[in-house]
């Protein structure tokens, strides 16, 4: 505990020193959740929720998920890829895919869209707030939201009409542009258009090709939203995203830096189209209805050199001769989903009981074509005219969820209200490969929560929660797994929490506290098993149990009418139970070793964030922020850690009337920041100059980064 409470109490110290006193603070907005089945004040909500606002966003000069993700607490992300694209929150999260189905951890609806396992295409275009959920929600969201949720919402148009154009350009080749415009459609509709387009070279150099840009990010976003007011009881919405992702991908480097060797570069690609309509009538008596269908269809290509250098790296008269290879692998998916969810609320009442009752309905379609490539096959590799060797894979996975929910709110005294929700949810796959595996497991599932809320007063809340979440089983396609091994069980999750909300000092102070305890039971963990000296196969498998507790606080406060300082701080121990893994160790089998007491992967024992933003005119501002967590495991499969971060950012700001000029950088001390890493502990590294010695290897994340935004509102 004192390695973990040191660097918290030295790393916010900014915001410690700064509470001193009040001086003519302006209140601070109210922030409504939409992500709940109702809408609700963020400080009235007895749940773990973090709000993003569009504000904090431009300030952030965020354009894609993963740069906001570390300004929650107890959220963190994996990589391998050219973007954040697995989420951990509270340490529950998966870290990687590839041949075998996923079933998430962690939802993500963008204005009703489903998104979950596409977090890569989840832009900041024309985004009102990010919403964090964390903990199970099992009455919420059901099977993909066993760690958490992440809520999206876009703007709507703007019923005065206007818009909004912007730009900036930085180092490593970066630039974006995008704008928004808001167009009133006679006096009961409106229609809102926004693009953006995203661009830099990555912080990748390829000496071997002679480019800079192999990882590169090229982004482009489109987001459409009609809104009608078709009389006063009905208002319907249409959302549409078009999204043109074209990354590169080329980030592991022999030499554990970001200069790489690959002869064949990967690439990061996804093509998404994706509508939503919403609709709302408050007509019936009893009761307000809502409804939501939506529906995505994706194509996301990922590839990559395997052998990350290239074919000739040893030469025939090298002390290394023989020893190298070459391949590349590559995965299509297509992934399709359709959802419904058509809910009743009970009209709103000053004290009375409040209720929520749904149906939920998703099926989703994904099929893989795999294409490995053997650039060296053994009988001409040192042939000039070598042809290489392909080996292709496919599957088709299908899921279908039907839920039925509700939640009830019972006012117990005038201060004092409980609140219970229960999901009820049917789970059936299928899946089929071209190794002939055929899978087709159903389940039934439920989840739930009991909360009780107490109003000390009109500005403070005190809370006690309950809930259960899960996480479907699955199987793995692997054929070499074990046949008793194939399938693994269903995840679950109980989460014991207390909590505190309440914004003081004349609604100048923001402040949220939880304290929690989740107990996992069948914990879904990557495990290896040997085959031989040479070989091993990694597959899932369940734990028996799991323990994740922690702390978190995020703090906003306008300490003058100059000064804002804002903060999130977390706290989180994990450990397993019970939980055997094999791996190689010294060129040979090894026997089982006992993993229990150790920390989950990616489950850093401390976070923080901390800003402070200052105006030193009615038109200029300064803005500081650092942000920062422990050092964490990349995997259950060996003991590789990240080193611990601290990343400092800064902002300055200056307004002209409608325009808006900023400069600003990030990690500005350089740091090196390690977003996901291996270990070939089973007697196998990556570098034949080595002779592929045993060796840990990272993906970095960004540089010091620094460039100027100019927007203009119109």
């Amino acid at each position: 505990m004192t390695r973990t409470l040191k660097p918290i109490i030295l790393k916010t110290s900014l915001l410690a020193l700064a509470i001193s006193g009040i001086a003519n603070a302006e209140p601070l907005e109210e922030v409504i959740v939409s992500g709940e089945l109702r809408s609700i004040e963020q400080l009235r909500l007895a749940n773990s929720v973090s709000v993003i606002t569009e504000q904090l966003i431009e300030v952030r000069n965020a354009k894609s998920l993963e740069d906001l993700l570390n300004l929650a607490p107890n959220v963190n992300f994996s990589t391998g890829a050219s973007r954040g694209r697995f989420i951990q929150i509270r340490g529950i999260g998966e870290r990687s895919q590839f041949v075998a189905p996923s079933n998430p951890s962690v939802g993500i609806i963008v204005d009703g869209i489903d998104f979950t396992g596409l977090g890569m295409g989840v832009t900041t275009l024309d985004t009102a707030q990010v919403e964090i959920f964390r903990g199970p929600q099992g009455t919420l969201y059901g099977a993909n939201a066993l760690a958490g949720m992440i809520n999206v919402v876009g703007n709507a148009p703007d019923k005065d009409g206007g818009g909004k154009v912007s730009a900036g350009f930085g180092n490593y080749g970066s630039y974006d542009v995008g704008g928004n415009v808001s167009i009133p459609v006679g006096d009961s509709a409106g229609w809102r258009m926004a693009v953006q387009k995203n661009v830099s070279d990555g912080y990748i150099d390829n000496v071997y090709i002679g480019r800079n840009d192999t990882n590169n990010i090229d982004e482009v976003s489109f987001r459409n939203h009609f809104s009608f007011d078709i009389s006063d009881q009905l208002k319907v919405d249409l959302i549409s995203y078009i999204i043109d992702i074209d990354n590169g991908y080329d980030a592991f480097s022999l030499d554990n830096d970001r200069t790489t060797l690959s002869d064949q570069p990967g690439h990061d690609r996804q093509q998404t189209n994706a509508h939503a309509l919403k609709t709302a009538y408050s007509g019936l008596g009893f009761a307000d209805l809502q409804a939501n269908v939506s529906y995505a269809d994706s194509q996301v290509e990922y590839g990559y050199d395997e052998d990350w250098t290239y074919r000739d790296i040893c030469t025939i008269d090298s002390s290394c001769a023989y020893w190298q290879y070459s391949t590349a692998d590559n995965y299509l998916r297509e992934n399709r989903n359709k959802s419904a969810d058509v809910r009743l609320l009970s009209k709103e009442n000053d004290g009375g009981m409040q209720w929520v009752v749904g149906v939920y309905y998703r099926y989703q379609q994904v099929a893989l074509e795999r294409t490995y490539t053997d650039n060296a096959p053994d009988d001409d590799f040192y042939s000039d005219d070598y042809t290489p060797v392909f080996y292709t894979y496919s599957s088709e996975y299908i899921t279908k969820n039907a839920a039925l929910y509700g939640q009830v709110d019972f006012p117990l005294a005038d201060s004092l209200t409980l609140v219970t929700g229960l999901r009820y949810e049917n789970f059936d796959a299928e899946f089929k490969d071209s190794d002939s595996a055929v899978f087709g497991p159903s389940e039934n599932l439920f989840g739930g929560k009991i909360a009780l809320e107490l109003s000390l007063s009109d500005d403070t809340l005190l809370y006690g929660l309950i809930s259960r979440g899960y996480k479907a089983g699955g199987f793995n396609a692997e054929p070499r797994v074990p046949q008793n091994k194939r399938e693994y069980d269903t995840e679950l999750a109980i989460n014991y929490e207390l909590g505190m909300k309440g914004d003081w000092l004349e609604n100048s102070l923001l402040a949220q506290v939880s304290t929690f305890y989740q107990q996992r039971k069948g914990v879904q963990v990557n495990v290896s098993e040997a085959e031989a000296v040479d070989d091993f196969v990694i597959f899932l498998d369940n734990a028996a149990e799991g323990y994740n507790t922690g702390l978190e606080v995020e703090l906003t406060w306008l300490a003058t009418d100059a000064l804002s300082l804002s903060g999130s701080f977390a706290l989180l121990n994990t450990e397993h139970e019970e939980f055997l893994n094999v791996s190689h160790v010294d060129g040979s089998p090894a026997e089982p070793y006992d993993m229990s007491g150790r920390d989950q992967a990616h489950a850093p024992n401390y976070q923080y964030y901390v800003a402070a933003q200052y105006d030193l005119l009615s038109n200029l501002y300064f803005r500081v922020d650092m942000e920062g967590k422990d050092g964490f495991y990349f995997s259950e499969s060996h003991e590789e850690r990240s080193d611990s971060i601290d990343l400092l950012n800064a902002r300055l700001g200056f307004d002209v009337g409608m325009l808006s000029l900023a400069v600003w950088a990030k990690n500005l001390t350089d740091e090196w920041v390690e977003t996901r890493g291996f270990y070939f502990s089973h007697d196998f590294g990556n570098d034949p100059r080595k002779f592929y010695a045993a060796e840990p290897y990272t993906q970095k994340g960004a540089p010091r980064t620094f460039g100027v935004s100019a927007s203009y509102t119109f």
